[in-house]
Protein backbone atom coordinates (compact mmCIF):
# COMPACT_ATOMS: atom_id res chain seq x y z
CA UNK A 1 0.00 0.00 0.00
CA UNK A 2 1.33 3.47 -0.76
CA UNK A 3 1.34 5.42 2.21
CA UNK A 4 -0.68 9.01 2.06
CA UNK A 5 1.67 11.45 2.06
CA UNK A 6 0.89 15.29 2.70
CA UNK A 7 3.90 17.69 2.13
CA UNK A 8 4.49 21.23 3.28
CA UNK A 9 7.74 23.05 1.81
CA UNK A 10 8.76 25.55 4.21
CA UNK A 11 10.87 28.58 2.04
CA UNK A 12 13.96 30.80 3.76
CA UNK A 13 11.28 33.24 4.07
CA UNK A 14 9.15 31.48 6.12
CA UNK A 15 11.95 30.62 8.46
CA UNK A 16 13.29 32.47 11.48
CA UNK A 17 16.65 30.72 12.03
CA UNK A 18 19.59 32.52 9.71
CA UNK A 19 21.13 29.01 9.51
CA UNK A 20 18.22 27.57 8.33
CA UNK A 21 17.97 26.02 4.99
CA UNK A 22 14.65 25.59 2.83
CA UNK A 23 13.24 21.91 3.59
CA UNK A 24 10.43 19.93 3.31
CA UNK A 25 8.22 18.03 5.86
CA UNK A 26 6.26 14.98 4.85
CA UNK A 27 3.23 13.44 7.24
CA UNK A 28 2.95 9.80 6.26
CA UNK A 29 -0.06 8.09 7.32
CA UNK A 30 0.84 4.58 7.31
CA UNK A 31 0.97 3.05 11.02
CA UNK A 32 4.31 2.63 12.44
CA UNK A 33 6.37 2.61 15.70
CA UNK A 34 9.05 4.86 16.66
CA UNK A 35 12.31 3.21 15.15
CA UNK A 36 10.34 1.49 12.05
CA UNK A 37 8.91 5.23 11.39
CA UNK A 38 12.56 6.99 11.93
CA UNK A 39 13.79 3.56 9.19
CA UNK A 40 11.36 4.73 6.85
CA UNK A 41 11.82 8.55 6.98
CA UNK A 42 16.15 7.89 6.99
CA UNK A 43 15.64 5.53 3.42
CA UNK A 44 13.04 7.43 1.77
CA UNK A 45 13.64 11.77 2.99
CA UNK A 46 16.13 12.65 5.62
CA UNK A 47 15.08 11.74 9.15
CA UNK A 48 12.23 11.77 11.54
CA UNK A 49 10.90 15.97 12.19
CA UNK A 50 12.67 17.86 13.63
CA UNK A 51 11.13 21.17 14.84
CA UNK A 52 13.03 24.42 15.25
CA UNK A 53 10.54 26.78 16.19
CA UNK A 54 6.98 27.84 15.80
CA UNK A 55 6.86 28.46 12.89
CA UNK A 56 7.92 25.43 11.52
CA UNK A 57 5.07 24.22 14.45
CA UNK A 58 2.32 26.16 12.83
CA UNK A 59 3.35 24.53 9.87
CA UNK A 60 3.27 21.08 10.83
CA UNK A 61 -0.17 21.49 12.64
CA UNK A 62 -1.55 22.61 9.37
CA UNK A 63 -0.47 19.51 8.11
CA UNK A 64 -1.56 16.84 10.50
CA UNK A 65 -5.03 19.25 10.50
CA UNK A 66 -5.23 18.70 6.90
CA UNK A 67 -3.86 15.09 6.62
CA UNK A 68 -6.59 13.98 9.72
CA UNK A 69 -3.12 12.19 10.94
CA UNK A 70 -4.38 12.18 14.31
CA UNK A 71 -1.62 11.13 16.64
CA UNK A 72 2.31 11.22 14.81
CA UNK A 73 5.77 10.63 15.99
CA UNK A 74 8.06 13.08 15.08
CA UNK A 75 12.06 12.79 16.04
CA UNK A 76 12.48 13.69 19.75
CA UNK A 77 12.98 11.13 22.07
CA UNK A 78 14.09 10.73 26.00
CA UNK A 79 17.81 10.08 26.16
CA UNK A 80 19.59 6.93 26.36
CA UNK A 81 22.06 5.77 28.99
CA UNK A 82 25.24 7.80 28.92
CA UNK A 83 28.79 8.03 30.74
CA UNK A 84 29.58 11.03 32.39
CA UNK A 85 33.32 10.56 31.25
CA UNK A 86 32.23 11.32 27.52
CA UNK A 87 35.93 10.29 25.77
CA UNK A 88 35.09 8.29 22.84
CA UNK A 89 38.49 7.11 22.89
CA UNK A 90 38.56 6.00 26.74
CA UNK A 91 35.94 2.79 25.19
CA UNK A 92 36.70 0.66 23.19
CA UNK A 93 33.34 -1.48 20.90
CA UNK A 94 30.62 -2.46 22.92
CA UNK A 95 32.46 -0.86 26.42
CA UNK A 96 30.47 2.50 26.62
CA UNK A 97 27.42 -0.24 26.53
CA UNK A 98 28.40 -2.86 29.83
CA UNK A 99 25.59 -2.73 31.88
CA UNK A 100 25.67 -4.83 34.90
CA UNK A 101 21.55 -4.39 36.09
CA UNK A 102 20.22 -5.83 38.93
CA UNK A 103 16.76 -8.20 38.73
CA UNK A 104 14.10 -5.23 38.06
CA UNK A 105 16.44 -2.54 36.88
CA UNK A 106 16.38 -0.08 35.63
CA UNK A 107 12.24 -0.04 36.45
CA UNK A 108 10.91 3.84 37.26
CA UNK A 109 11.14 6.86 34.67
CA UNK A 110 12.28 10.04 36.38
CA UNK A 111 15.17 7.80 38.13
CA UNK A 112 17.92 8.62 35.64
CA UNK A 113 20.82 8.24 37.74
CA UNK A 114 22.85 4.99 38.48
CA UNK A 115 24.55 3.79 41.60
CA UNK A 116 26.59 0.69 42.75
CA UNK A 117 25.49 -2.28 45.54
CA UNK A 118 28.01 -4.23 47.32
CA UNK A 119 27.40 -7.16 45.35
CA UNK A 120 28.58 -5.44 42.17
CA UNK A 121 24.73 -4.73 41.13
CA UNK A 122 23.21 -1.74 39.47
CA UNK A 123 20.34 0.34 40.68
CA UNK A 124 18.56 3.51 39.12
CA UNK A 125 17.83 6.27 41.61
CA UNK A 126 16.50 10.30 40.84
CA UNK A 127 19.49 11.96 40.81
CA UNK A 128 18.34 14.30 43.57
CA UNK A 129 19.71 11.52 46.27
CA UNK A 130 22.29 11.46 48.23
CA UNK A 131 24.98 8.49 48.06
CA UNK A 132 28.37 7.81 48.54
CA UNK A 133 30.43 7.61 45.04
CA UNK A 134 32.72 6.37 43.35
CA UNK A 135 35.67 8.10 41.25
CA UNK A 136 38.03 7.18 38.54
CA UNK A 137 41.14 8.51 38.53
CA UNK A 138 43.06 8.71 35.38
CA UNK A 139 46.08 9.36 36.45
CA UNK A 140 46.60 6.64 38.93
CA UNK A 141 47.11 3.22 37.04
CA UNK A 142 47.54 1.29 40.58
CA UNK A 143 44.45 2.06 41.69
CA UNK A 144 42.17 4.14 39.57
CA UNK A 145 38.84 3.90 41.76
CA UNK A 146 38.38 6.12 44.51
CA UNK A 147 35.63 5.61 47.46
CA UNK A 148 34.06 8.52 48.67
CA UNK A 149 31.91 7.94 51.32
CA UNK A 150 30.59 11.68 52.02
CA UNK A 151 26.91 11.26 50.64
CA UNK A 152 26.14 13.98 47.70
CA UNK A 153 23.21 13.96 44.92
CA UNK A 154 24.74 12.40 41.96
CA UNK A 155 25.31 16.19 40.24
CA UNK A 156 27.29 17.09 43.38
CA UNK A 157 29.40 13.99 43.15
CA UNK A 158 30.05 14.07 39.40
CA UNK A 159 31.48 17.65 40.17
CA UNK A 160 33.25 16.85 43.32
CA UNK A 161 35.05 13.95 41.22
CA UNK A 162 35.77 16.09 38.49
CA UNK A 163 37.52 18.66 40.42
CA UNK A 164 39.14 16.28 41.98
CA UNK A 165 39.87 13.17 39.76
CA UNK A 166 38.94 12.98 36.73
CA UNK A 167 35.39 12.24 36.50
CA UNK A 168 32.62 9.44 37.89
CA UNK A 169 33.88 5.81 37.28
CA UNK A 170 32.81 4.61 33.92
CA UNK A 171 32.29 0.44 34.03
CA UNK A 172 33.39 -0.72 30.50
CA UNK A 173 33.56 -4.39 31.43
CA UNK A 174 32.83 -7.50 34.07
CA UNK A 175 36.38 -7.14 35.09
CA UNK A 176 36.45 -3.32 36.43
CA UNK A 177 33.04 -3.87 37.80
CA UNK A 178 34.80 -6.63 40.13
CA UNK A 179 37.76 -4.27 40.61
CA UNK A 180 35.06 -1.70 41.56
CA UNK A 181 33.37 -4.67 43.82
CA UNK A 182 36.57 -5.16 45.46
CA UNK A 183 37.47 -1.65 46.68
CA UNK A 184 33.84 -1.52 48.31
CA UNK A 185 34.47 -4.86 50.12
CA UNK A 186 37.99 -3.80 51.11
CA UNK A 187 36.31 -0.79 52.90
CA UNK A 188 34.06 -3.09 54.87
CA UNK A 189 31.01 -1.57 53.21
CA UNK A 190 27.92 -3.59 54.46
CA UNK A 191 23.83 -3.53 54.43
CA UNK A 192 22.23 -1.96 51.92
CA UNK A 193 24.41 0.92 51.15
CA UNK A 194 24.72 2.48 47.14
CA UNK A 195 27.52 4.04 45.48
CA UNK A 196 26.85 6.19 42.82
CA UNK A 197 28.71 5.83 39.29
CA UNK A 198 28.93 7.91 36.21
CA UNK A 199 26.17 6.05 34.13
CA UNK A 200 22.67 8.57 33.56
CA UNK A 201 20.34 9.23 31.29
CA UNK A 202 19.34 12.46 29.74
CA UNK A 203 16.32 13.76 29.67
CA UNK A 204 14.41 14.56 26.51
CA UNK A 205 17.23 15.81 24.73
CA UNK A 206 17.46 13.76 21.65
CA UNK A 207 16.84 14.26 18.22
CA UNK A 208 16.55 11.45 15.72
CA UNK A 209 19.05 13.70 13.30
CA UNK A 210 21.62 14.57 16.02
CA UNK A 211 19.65 18.19 16.49
CA UNK A 212 20.21 20.34 18.77
CA UNK A 213 17.45 22.16 18.48
CA UNK A 214 15.90 23.30 22.18
CA UNK A 215 12.58 24.10 20.81
CA UNK A 216 9.79 22.39 22.99
CA UNK A 217 5.59 22.09 22.19
CA UNK A 218 4.81 20.28 25.38
CA UNK A 219 0.69 19.97 26.14
CA UNK A 220 -0.46 21.01 29.89
CA UNK A 221 1.58 18.33 32.28
CA UNK A 222 3.55 16.75 29.31
CA UNK A 223 5.97 15.06 29.64
CA UNK A 224 4.10 12.92 32.66
CA UNK A 225 6.18 9.35 32.30
CA UNK A 226 3.74 7.32 32.61
CA UNK A 227 5.40 4.07 32.54
CA UNK A 228 8.84 3.28 31.85
CA UNK A 229 8.30 2.68 28.08
CA UNK A 230 7.11 6.26 27.57
CA UNK A 231 10.71 7.16 26.31
CA UNK A 232 9.41 8.53 22.54
CA UNK A 233 7.66 11.85 21.44
CA UNK A 234 3.91 12.09 18.99
CA UNK A 235 2.47 15.88 18.07
CA UNK A 236 -1.57 14.97 18.78
CA UNK A 237 -4.23 16.51 16.50
CA UNK A 238 -6.83 16.73 19.43
CA UNK A 239 -4.97 19.15 21.48
CA UNK A 240 -3.42 21.91 18.68
CA UNK A 241 -0.87 19.62 17.46
CA UNK A 242 0.84 20.09 21.16
CA UNK A 243 3.49 17.00 22.19
CA UNK A 244 3.31 13.95 24.26
CA UNK A 245 5.27 11.32 25.73
CA UNK A 246 4.26 8.20 24.54
CA UNK A 247 5.23 4.22 24.32
CA UNK A 248 7.90 4.27 21.38
CA UNK A 249 6.08 0.55 20.16
CA UNK A 250 2.84 1.63 19.37
CA UNK A 251 1.66 2.17 16.21
CA UNK A 252 0.94 5.92 14.64
CA UNK A 253 1.07 7.94 11.81
CA UNK A 254 4.76 10.23 11.61
CA UNK A 255 6.55 13.45 10.19
CA UNK A 256 9.56 13.41 8.08
CA UNK A 257 11.47 15.91 6.98
CA UNK A 258 13.71 15.95 4.00
CA UNK A 259 16.64 18.35 3.48
CA UNK A 260 17.38 20.10 0.08
CA UNK A 261 21.06 17.71 -0.27
CA UNK A 262 21.70 15.16 -2.01
CA UNK A 263 24.30 12.73 -1.87
CA UNK A 264 25.76 11.56 -5.74
CA UNK A 265 27.86 8.37 -5.35
CA UNK A 266 29.35 8.99 -8.68
CA UNK A 267 33.35 9.62 -9.07
CA UNK A 268 34.25 12.97 -10.58
CA UNK A 269 36.57 15.85 -10.90
CA UNK A 270 35.74 18.42 -8.90
CA UNK A 271 34.73 20.46 -12.60
CA UNK A 272 32.53 17.26 -13.60
CA UNK A 273 31.07 17.13 -10.01
CA UNK A 274 29.91 21.25 -10.72
CA UNK A 275 28.73 20.65 -13.70
CA UNK A 276 26.67 17.83 -12.93
CA UNK A 277 24.96 19.67 -9.72
CA UNK A 278 24.32 22.68 -11.59
CA UNK A 279 22.77 20.38 -14.63
CA UNK A 280 20.81 18.16 -12.53
CA UNK A 281 20.02 20.18 -8.97
CA UNK A 282 21.61 23.61 -8.28
CA UNK A 283 25.06 23.79 -7.19
CA UNK A 284 27.62 21.91 -5.32
CA UNK A 285 26.74 22.50 -1.36
CA UNK A 286 28.45 25.81 0.37
CA UNK A 287 28.71 24.41 3.77
CA UNK A 288 28.21 28.38 5.55
CA UNK A 289 26.89 26.79 8.84
CA UNK A 290 26.97 24.36 11.79
CA UNK A 291 23.43 23.32 11.03
CA UNK A 292 24.63 22.73 7.00
CA UNK A 293 27.69 20.96 8.43
CA UNK A 294 25.79 18.54 10.37
CA UNK A 295 23.92 17.56 7.18
CA UNK A 296 26.71 17.33 5.13
CA UNK A 297 28.71 15.34 7.88
CA UNK A 298 25.60 13.21 8.25
CA UNK A 299 25.23 12.39 4.15
CA UNK A 300 28.72 11.97 3.77
CA UNK A 301 28.85 9.05 5.66
CA UNK A 302 27.23 7.02 3.14
CA UNK A 303 29.94 8.12 0.23
CA UNK A 304 32.18 5.22 -0.95
CA UNK A 305 35.20 7.63 -1.48
CA UNK A 306 37.23 8.34 1.84
CA UNK A 307 36.35 12.33 0.90
CA UNK A 308 33.30 14.44 -0.72
CA UNK A 309 33.69 17.15 -2.78
CA UNK A 310 31.53 20.65 -1.94
CA UNK A 311 31.31 23.94 -3.26
CA UNK A 312 34.92 25.38 -1.65
CA UNK A 313 37.17 26.92 -3.72
CA UNK A 314 40.61 29.00 -2.99
CA UNK A 315 41.70 31.81 -5.14
CA UNK A 316 45.20 33.60 -5.09
CA UNK A 317 44.42 37.45 -3.42
CA UNK A 318 40.88 35.77 -2.13
CA UNK A 319 41.23 32.68 0.06
CA UNK A 320 38.53 29.89 0.24
CA UNK A 321 35.21 31.27 -0.90
CA UNK A 322 32.32 29.30 -1.65
CA UNK A 323 30.66 28.74 -5.03
CA UNK A 324 27.45 30.26 -3.74
CA UNK A 325 29.29 34.10 -3.65
CA UNK A 326 30.22 33.54 -0.17
CA UNK A 327 33.77 33.60 1.73
CA UNK A 328 34.58 30.95 4.71
CA UNK A 329 33.16 32.29 7.68
CA UNK A 330 31.61 29.73 9.46
CA UNK A 331 35.07 26.43 9.18
CA UNK A 332 35.29 22.90 10.16
CA UNK A 333 39.02 22.16 8.92
CA UNK A 334 41.21 19.53 9.65
CA UNK A 335 43.78 21.09 11.58
CA UNK A 336 46.16 23.38 9.21
CA UNK A 337 44.37 22.76 6.34
CA UNK A 338 43.26 26.61 5.79
CA UNK A 339 46.22 27.57 6.82
CA UNK A 340 48.30 26.01 3.60
CA UNK A 341 49.24 28.99 0.70
CA UNK A 342 50.11 26.63 -1.91
CA UNK A 343 45.86 25.67 -2.77
CA UNK A 344 46.41 28.09 -5.29
CA UNK A 345 43.01 27.20 -7.50
CA UNK A 346 42.23 24.61 -4.92
CA UNK A 347 39.52 22.72 -4.20
CA UNK A 348 37.91 21.54 -1.01
CA UNK A 349 35.97 18.61 0.35
CA UNK A 350 34.78 17.19 3.76
CA UNK A 351 36.11 13.89 5.17
CA UNK A 352 33.51 11.05 4.72
CA UNK A 353 33.77 9.45 8.38
CA UNK A 354 34.59 13.03 10.46
CA UNK A 355 32.97 15.40 8.20
CA UNK A 356 36.52 18.19 8.83
CA UNK A 357 37.38 19.84 5.50
CA UNK A 358 40.27 19.41 3.43
CA UNK A 359 41.98 21.83 1.29
CA UNK A 360 44.93 19.40 -0.23
CA UNK A 361 43.08 17.68 -2.72
CA UNK A 362 43.10 18.84 -7.04
CA UNK A 363 40.72 19.55 -9.14
CA UNK A 364 41.84 15.67 -10.93
CA UNK A 365 41.00 13.73 -7.88
CA UNK A 366 37.48 11.68 -8.44
CA UNK A 367 35.43 11.81 -5.33
CA UNK A 368 31.70 11.38 -4.97
CA UNK A 369 29.86 14.77 -3.90
CA UNK A 370 26.97 16.87 -2.40
CA UNK A 371 24.85 18.83 -4.70
CA UNK A 372 22.24 21.37 -3.35
CA UNK A 373 18.83 21.67 -5.22
CA UNK A 374 18.23 25.29 -3.42
CA UNK A 375 19.68 29.00 -4.91
CA UNK A 376 22.26 30.71 -2.70
CA UNK A 377 23.72 30.87 0.43
CA UNK A 378 21.66 29.61 3.59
Amino acid sequence: MIPLLITILLVSGLVSLSSSVPRQFHVVKEQKNWTEAQQYCREKFTDLATIDDMTEMEKVKSMIHEADAGNAWIGLKRGDWQWSLADRDFYKENEAEFRKWDSNQPHKNGEDCVAMKANGKWHDFTCKTSHSFICYDGGDSTQPYVLVTEEKNWTDAQRYCRENHTDLASVRNQEENNKIQKVLNDHEVTGNRYFWIGLFRANWSEWSDGSSSSFRYWNTGEPNNGNMKVFCVETRKAIGGRWNDADCSCLKSFICYEDKLVLVREDKTWREALQYCREHHVDLVSVTSERVQRWVSRLAKGASTPHVWVGLLHSYGVGWYWVCGQTVCYSNWTQGHEQVESFHQGVGAVESGGGQWVGNLTKTDQLNFICTTEDGCD
